[in-house]
């Protein structure tokens, strides 16, 4: 299928789409014999691709530029895509330019000037995979994928196979973009400069394009838009790269970029309209894992929550069955069993009226991550509520309010004096020491011993009587 735009009579560029569904179904949605801008009903999913192409008027050919190609795979062929790349096709010199998002500028698709092919290249890529559980259970109008990487280069448009020529199509009949056999291997191996990487921790975002980056905080020219903003894990590694590599965390029960040097992510827009928490990620000795978490909430201007941790990673193949298999027969399941006993624990000693609406959404979710995601946010809400409470149960002590006892060497507390003795100051100090090993657990996901520091710190005499 092709689609003919001109401008003041003369032919300007040309979207075409390849289908080896072989279903005979149109790829383009259209009004008025152009491209309808309908993405729901058009065929950007299963097994096709799309191209947008610039007529060359002194050579009388195609040149590709932009979307160049938009490719899909499905490979259990139920309609859903299942992997999609994009490759931002444009003048290597655009890198440079003040344009940021040259690409998508349809100014330049209408220009009557075009960039030769030797000056084309492939400044971006986004490529994204779907790793929801099987079969899927999303109507095909809401296009679903998990996670995605957006990469920065300046790689010569050049590829094998890249030429293809249909004797049914008017002059000129040849066309250029990547063979849609080798669309995934250009994704995989793609040189990039820099890489984002975005994971869709709400499963809220339906885009038939994938998961890709967004305009704030650090700039990846030609990303496109829009896209968005909340409950979106966005990773970010400037280590040039030529292979997609992640890895698995088990401090978070996530996967993550490697190599990435930071990472952020902002929670809320989803039991209410507004920023509840901010998550910032650090790779604090330069080994390519996340090794830092500073928490933000809406009260402070500073980190309510700075956790150093050993990530315990390895690297994991990007094989999306592999992935597919360990992440909702094992992963998800034991990140939700796990916030739900943190959960129950924390809520014998604190109430959080925000942290129960997102556990209210959680059992509203049809979808294990996006059950997870929610309770992941009440349980560091509820966290950050049982930490401050201990705080204030230590700033209320004896042992801060009072002027220190004339009996100040007795190992018994309270003394009778009103004032604060050793024995009070044992206790404030273990009750910190103990919160610490609390948070410090806490922070490096070793749950068990969390749970365990906090009955500890329950059951110990500096908190009795424990009145929450």
């Amino acid at each position: 299928m092709e689609l003919r735009h001109y401008k003041d009579g003369y032919l300007r560029y040309a979207w075409f789409g390849e289908n080896y569904d072989w279903d005979g179904s149109q790829i383009f949605s259209l009004k008025n014999r152009s491209y309808a801008g309908n993405n729901a009903s058009s065929k950007f999913r299963g097994n096709v691709q799309i191209y947008l192409n610039k007529y060359d008027s002194a050579t009388k050919a195609w040149v590709p530029l932009s979307e160049c190609p938009f490719a899909f795979w499905d490979y259990n062929r139920d309609g859903h895509g299942d992997t999609v790349l994009r490759v931002s096709a444009a003048p290597l010199a655009s890198l440079t330019g003040s344009d940021t998002d040259y690409a998508n500028n349809y100014d330049y698709m209408w220009s009557p000037r075009t960039t030769p092919l030797e000056s084309t290249g492939n400044v971006n890529v986004r490529f994204s995979f779907n790793i929801d559980p099987q079969p899927r259970r999303d109507p095909l109008s809401m296009p679903h994928y998990s996670f995605g990487f957006t990469m920065v280069g300046a790689a010569p448009y050049k590829y094998s196979k890249m030429f293809y020529t249909n004797s049914r199509r008017r002059p000129p009949q040849k066309v250029v973009r990547v063979d849609w056999t080798e669309g995934v291997a250009v994704g995989m191996n793609y040189p990039a400069r820099e890489t984002g990487f975005t994971w869709d921790e709400s499963r809220s975002v339906w885009r038939w394009e994938g998961q890709f980056w967004i305009y704030e905080r650090i700039l990846l020219s030609n990303t496109g838009g829009p896209t968005h903003r909340w409950n979106m894990r966005r990773e970010y590694s400037a280590t040039p790269s030529n292979r997609r590599r992640i890895y698995y965390s088990d401090a978070d029960k996530r996967y993550h970029l490697l190599g990435a040097s930071e990472g952020w992510m902002e929670a809320g827009h989803l039991v209410n309209q507004q920023k509840d928490l901010e998550f910032r990620w650090r790779d604090l000795d330069g080994d390519g894992y996340l090794d830092e978490c500073q928490v933000f909430d809406a009260a402070h201007t500073g980190p309510v929550r700075v956790s150093r941790f050993a990530p315990r990673a390895h690297e994991v193949a990007l094989d999306r069955d592999t992935l597919i298999r360990e992440y909702n027969e094992r992963i998800l399941p034991r990140a939700i069993e796990e916030d739900k006993a943190l959960i129950a624990a924390l809520k014998q000693i604190a109430s959080n009226p925000l942290a129960d609406a997102y556990i209210a959404e959680a059992q509203k979710a049809e979808m294990p991550e996006r059950q997870r995601y929610c309770l992941d946010i009440a349980r560091e809400l509820y966290f950050l509520q049982v930490r401050n409470l201990l705080y204030d149960r230590l700033a209320s002590s004896r042992y801060m309010t009072a002027e220190r006892s004339r009996a100040h060497r007795g190992l018994e507390p309270n003394p009778t004096d009103g004032g604060y003795n050793l024995g009070d100051s044992l206790l404030y100090w273990k009750l910190a020491k103990r919160i610490e090993l609390l948070t410090d657990h806490y922070g490096a996901g070793e749950f068990s011993e969390f749970l365990s520091d906090l009955q500890g710190i329950k059951r110990g005499a500096e908190m009795a009587p424990w009145t929450p």
